[in-house]
């Protein structure tokens, strides 16, 4: 739920799809039809429906699962959040290098470098966050490099094993945060929350700089997830999320076991999340955090981009998983 006083920003970066959910959903009497739809849709009958093709490609593909990536899913399943390294995960050593690089230069366009200069993007809700592709591109070509990792077979078995279906690769950019003063106040995604996108919707960041407490680290509440020990708490209402009462949540998570987890760490690091679960970003205030994100959901995920492939990697090379994912 957007919070009060963040109207004016609320509706920076929409496309017009989400404009007109944003309609729908919070402007009476419209919100009245909007969010019955939304409920109706993530009903159990109506998502079965909806992921019926998902759970069979799921079932007709096999799932390359390596130990590391047993290790990850029962992490997903117990705690929401599993971390890493590029590494690791993909048994790739030069991958991160490339995924580093190709993001430096999606970071180096005129108009990104413009609002990094001036320390302010007046097309996001949070101003500080510059987006080198965005949600308005249209079909954009992906890198090679983001097509390897995003689309390898060890991340999309573990997201997909995950959710028990193939899943959709719904999102990925990459976030320059701006550094900003420490007193300017929160807002959007920096206050608890759980995302909107889906029931369930893993995320993947790969830190491209090195990431310590005073850079806003991504926080996240351990089995708060959907099916987990403290998945009741504030759950998520679709379509829009849920932002609970912030006071009384932190007084719940310093006053309870509740389990936050603070993820810093060097460059090359990765967390892998269920973003149904608890969590919020946070702003640096010392130095730019670069972040490569991928969001990966079922067919019922609201929100979804469609990305080309580089010219230098023909479509049929791809896997039956890859091409599921990319929507081709």
């Amino acid at each position: 739920m957007t919070r009060p006083g963040q109207w004016r920003t609320f509706w920076r970066g929409k496309t017009c799809l989400q404009l007109v959910r944003g309609v729908m959903v919070y402007v009476w009497p419209l919100s009245i039809v909007g969010r019955l739809f939304y409920r109706l849709r993530w009903s159990k009958p109506c998502y079965q429906i909806i992921n019926r093709q998902a759970r069979r490609v799921f079932h007709s593909i096999p799932q390359p699962l390596h130990p590391r990536s047993v290790e990850a899913v029962q992490a997903l399943n117990t705690d929401g959040i599993y971390r890493s390294s590029v590494d690791a995960l993909v048994h790739d050593a030069d991958l991160f290098h490339e995924l580093s690089h190709d993001a430096q230069m999606l970071l180096a366009g005129q108009d990104i470098q413009r609002k990094i200069r001036q320390r302010y993007n007046p097309h996001d809700a949070k101003w500080y966050v510059v987006r080198a592709i965005g949600h308005r591109a249209k079909r954009p070509a992906l890198p090679s490099s983001f097509v390897r990792f995003f689309l390898h077979p060890q991340v999309l078995s573990i997201a997909s094993t995950y959710l028990g279906l193939q899943v959709r690769l719904n999102y990925t950019d990459v976030w320059h945060n701006i550094p900003v003063r420490e007193d300017e106040p929160p807002i959007s995604a920096e206050f608890w929350h759980r995302d909107h996108e889906d029931k369930r919707v893993i995320k993947l960041f790969v830190f491209l700089t090195d990431v310590d407490e005073t850079m806003g680290p991504f926080t996240y509440v351990r089995r708060s997830q959907v099916g987990g020990e403290f998945g009741h708490v504030y759950p998520a209402i679709p379509p829009i999320g849920r932002y609970p009462e912030q006071d009384a949540l932190s007084q719940l998570i310093t006053g309870t076991p509740l389990p936050s987890v603070s993820c810093v760490g060097p460059a090359g690091s990765i967390i892998l999340c269920d973003t149904s679960g608890l969590h919020r970003g946070g702003r640096s205030v010392t130095k730019p955090r670069i972040v490569l994100v991928g969001v990966y959901t079922s067919n019922a995920g609201m929100d979804a981009a469609r990305y080309a492939l580089p010219r230098s990697l023909p479509h049929e090379h791809l896997s039956p998983a890859a091409k599921f994912a990319l929507y081709s």
